[in-house]
């Protein structure tokens, strides 16, 4: 993808129904830290993610604790939303590790078929990174690119040590 907001990007689809399509970047690390933009958790210096580029006065997370009421499953050990002032809580009495979180500042959204339409056109591959993956903060966003293409294995594979523009070889 030529747009800067999805080039070599991992995007965890959350939602999927006639309404559209929501997703969040998964490997677009802000230098900013979530305490920085939400006053109710001070004292957590997780970076926020660049979730997308839609609406990015609005703030996201995903995680991987279940019992978060009102949260959304996505795949095994994952989990969209939820009642944030639980999860804040919880992060401040330290029952719950930061590290199975991420925050986002804006979101990926498609229009109804628009993203099924792209996927027709072949401009994304599709894979499937496991809830480990998805929250291990060793791997670096390049990393994570890296790791979702070679997971696909076959010829999609050999895209995870080509240039970033090919062309200029």
């Amino acid at each position: 993808m030529p747009d800067p907001s999805f080039m070599r990007s991992v995007v965890l689809i959350a939602e999927d129904d006639k309404n559209g399509t929501v997703g969040f970047v998964l490997n677009q690390q802000t230098p900013h830290r979530v305490d920085s933009i939400i006053e109710m958790i001070q004292g957590l210096n997780n970076l926020a993610y660049q979730g997308g580029p839609v609406e990015l006065q609005s703030f996201h997370y995903i995680h991987n604790y279940k019992h978060v009421a009102d949260c959304v499953a996505i795949k095994d050990g994952v989990f969209w939303g939820g009642d944030f002032e639980q999860i804040c809580a919880e992060i401040i009495a330290g029952t719950v590790d930061p590290a199975g979180i991420k925050f986002f500042v804006g979101y990926s959204g498609w229009a109804t078929d628009q993203l099924k339409a792209e996927l027709e056109e072949k401009s994304w591959i599709v894979g499937d990174l496991d809830a480990e993956h998805i929250f291990n903060q060793d791997i670096q966003d390049a990393e994570l690119w890296k790791l979702a293409i070679r997971s696909k294995g076959g010829t999609d594979s050999l895209l995870a040590n080509s240039p970033l523009y090919p062309n200029l070889n």
